[in-house]
């Protein structure tokens, strides 16, 4: 099966799971410990672990401000363990040693139905994602934001996809990276977990919320990618913006990627997304004002300070 044939199952397939509904509190028994899906992912996986406490650290700190408190440790754990599902798929997409056609194709079928194929990184995939759901499904408010949810989880599996396209197909070029890429950043999968999780809010503004939020997941993405394109040029990982910016603009060379030695000509376009990061969040400072059924203002304030958090995650990645 094709990459491009996958991307009309993503988009089409409704989950086949399972999902368990009732209080987060009947779930605890069943759950895995955040430390137990960090050692299963550390058993097959091949980045720095460290990295998740961190990216747990930053879910904990940071969510929308109408949030349940009651609700606000279970978020940032159950965003930390779609983070580590998240980089698992992005390392079978992305990564040059570690890249597999076959194991992509299968991993991206695991939230909609069971794997046809034995192997432990697969079978880790769907001990953290039935864990995960399993979870999220609990969430007070999930029946309402069911179908928004599994949306952004498509667009986030289809940014796997177009990433490893880019990779391998090189279909790159600016207007569909500007698309597709921040939404491997989850920030909108993050702020439905986070809707399903605040009493008070009021559908009437959702569609306000959500451009507050592809605002923020653009900043995050920003922040991401300024801390780990030297990791991905070293990955020869082309579906980084900067990389493809800096290969399409002749500032390197495509046979340079892999070469550390570019890293200065690469720093150059650093200025250049640090100006888009502050620009939309001066934007989410107007639209954050517009949501009348909670108080959300401020939102952009932590924004800016999860820019400053994003380089003390560059030693981890």
């Amino acid at each position: 099966m094709s990459a491009l044939s996958v991307i009309g199952q993503v988009l089409e397939k409704k989950d086949e799971r399972s999902v368990v509904h009732g209080p987060t509190t009947d779930l605890s028994p069943k759950r895995l410990e955040l430390e137990e899906v960090i050692r299963l992912y550390r058993s097959i996986g091949r980045r720095n672990t460290e990295y998740f406490q961190w990216i747990h650290n930053v879910y904990s700190w940071i969510c929308l401000p109408c949030v349940s408190f009651d609700y606000r440790k279970v978020l940032g754990e159950d965003k930390t363990k779609m983070a580590v599902f998240d980089v698992m798929l992005d390392d079978l997409a992305d990564n040059y040693d570690t890249r597999s056609q076959v194991l992509l194709e299968e991993f991206l079928q695991i939230p909609w139905q069971n794997t046809r194929t034995k192997h432990e990184y697969l079978d880790a995939g769907v001990s953290i994602w039935e864990d995960y759901i399993g979870s999220v499904g609990s969430y007070p408010r999930f029946r309402e934001f069911e179908r928004l949810f599994y949306l952004d989880l498509r667009q986030v599996l289809t940014s796997m996809i177009y990433s490893s396209l880019v990779n391998c197909i090189g279909l790159d070029n600016p207007l569909e990276m500007n698309m597709y890429s921040s939404y491997g950043c989850m920030v909108m999968l993050a702020m439905d977990m986070d809707l399903m999780c605040s009493p008070t809010f009021d559908m009437k503004d959702l569609g306000r919320m959500r451009a507050v939020g592809f605002l923020a997941q653009r900043v995050a993405h920003i922040g991401n990618m300024l801390n780990t394109y030297p990791g991905e040029l070293a990955e020869k990982d082309l579906s980084s913006p900067i990389i493809s910016m800096a290969v399409r603009k002749g500032i390197i060379e495509k046979e340079e990627l892999g070469d550390l030695s570019v890293l200065p000509r690469l720093s150059k376009l650093e200025g250049i997304y640090k100006k888009k990061a502050q620009s939309y969040i001066q934007i989410v400072s107007t639209h954050e004002k517009k949501i009348s059924s909670v108080n959300i203002r401020g939102f952009s304030d932590f924004l800016t300070k999860l820019m400053d958090r994003f380089s003390d995650s560059r030693s981890l990645r």
